[in-house]
């Protein structure tokens, strides 16, 4: 009996020891991988079988789509030019040179829905990708223009600004940019130039004596686009600083009562808060206070306030060039209190400054001529290049 409990442990002891030193581990089908071996997912096909075909039909983006775009959708892609603002859903394009730019990708036909509000009609000049083309805003409430057709497929460059002056009758001949339609996405708004320069003026600012009336044909614009700076233009017809013969409402209307506000024809209260500070202005005007009487003290109070108003909108250390002689003579009463104006206040070391210019009346209605708006807008990039108000050409064409 005890010889068979001794043979029972050894058996026991036998069938462990395989169990301790692992034998048989590494043959055994359904022992666990390495970390380092390859397993097939679970669920794939057989080996030597092939997936069913499977046929995806391709299909043809969709072609992009003429539409019409609000300037409210599009207001991020659209620089305003020259006094221009959003206004009750709309841009405004009311002044001189006033108007918009945008690039876009495209192609077709381009057109833009204009609003008006006037008894004549309002010239505008469209640029597309370096080509013009003049068309007049001619129906009042709103209506579609074609500016260009059939525009190839790549990235196009797009202007348009008003030609015709803001009139002094009634209502301003009143214009203002609603929509654009085209087939295409819009790019980047352009870039702001490197300066701004703001300009207050009269008929002639407003291209008055120029052939047919052309508000960017001026000193003004000349000067800023061979400079290639930016302008913000407030000029109106007519208008004085203390005199005038423009009227609204039947009441005359002065520069010191309209420029504080965007557009007076518009809006009585609206003040005008310019996105962009300029960086120098330019005033022209003196010229219908001279031929409608203005007096010594009552003008010279009027010029004192012109001047807070436009440093109230630009700084008050921006510098102001007051272009002189140009319709009237620079010896006139008016001009001699603009100097004792000028001087009491400090003069150019509080950054007022004089430019006398030669007077031309040899253009429409006795207006100055295109030569002279050439010639003054040649002195103009000397004058601030002698006295180091902005950065010009570093040549001046002769």
């Amino acid at each position: 009996m005890r010889t068979c409990r001794i043979l029972a442990l050894l058996l026991v002891v036998l069938m462990l020891i395989p169990l301790l030193f692992g034998c048989g581990v590494a043959n055994d089908p359904g022992a666990t991988t390495t970390q380092n071996e390859e397993t097939e997912p679970v669920g794939t096909d057989p080996i030597g079988t092939e997936p069913p075909e499977t046929t995806v039909e391709a299909t043809e983006p969709a072609p992009p789509v003429f539409r019409e775009y609000t300037v409210l959708e599009t207001n991020t892609y659209l620089k305003k030019l020259g006094r221009s603002r959003l206004y009750r859903g709309a841009i405004v394009a009311d002044w001189s040179g006033s108007g918009i730019e945008f690039e876009y990708e495209g192609s077709g036909d381009l057109e833009v829905v204009i609003e008006r509000d006037a008894a004549k009609n309002v010239s505008m000049l469209a640029e597309v990708d370096g080509t013009s083309k003049v068309f007049s805003v001619d129906e009042n409430g709103s209506k579609t223009y074609r500016i260009a057709s059939d525009l190839p497929e790549g990235v196009h460059h797009v202007t348009i600004r008003r030609r015709t002056m803001v009139e002094y009758g009634a209502v301003g001949l009143l214009a203002q940019f609603k929509a654009i339609r085209l087939c295409g996405k819009f790019l980047q708004k352009p870039a702001d130039k490197r300066y701004l320069v703001a300009f207050v003026g009269d008929s002639i600012t407003c291209g008055v004596g120029l052939a047919n009336t052309d508000g960017l044909a001026t000193y003004a614009v000349d000067f800023c686009t061979r400079e290639k700076f930016d302008y913000d233009i407030c000029s109106v017809s007519g208008i004085g600083v203390q005199h005038s013969t423009s009227k609204h409402k039947g009441i005359e209307n002065t520069m010191t009562k309209y420029y504080p506000f965007f557009n007076y024809y518009r809006s009585e209260t609206l003040r005008y808060m310019p996105e962009r500070k300029a960086d120098l202005v330019v005033v022209n005007l003196n010229t219908n206070d001279h031929n409608t009487g203005a007096t010594e003290t009552q003008y010279k109070t009027c010029l004192k306030t012109l001047i807070s108003e436009i440093r109230e909108a630009h700084g008050e250390d921006v510098k102001i060039v007051w272009v002189v002689g140009m319709m009237i003579s620079k010896n006139a009463n008016v001009n001699k209190w603009l100097n004792a104006v000028f001087t009491e206040l400090g003069g150019e070391s509080a950054g007022l400054y004089r430019l006398e210019v030669e007077t031309n009346t040899s253009g429409e209605s006795a207006h100055p001529d295109a030569s002279s708006h050439a010639a003054v807008s040649l002195a103009l990039s000397q004058f601030i290049r002698d006295k180091g108000l902005l950065q010009v050409s570093a040549r001046i064409p002769k």
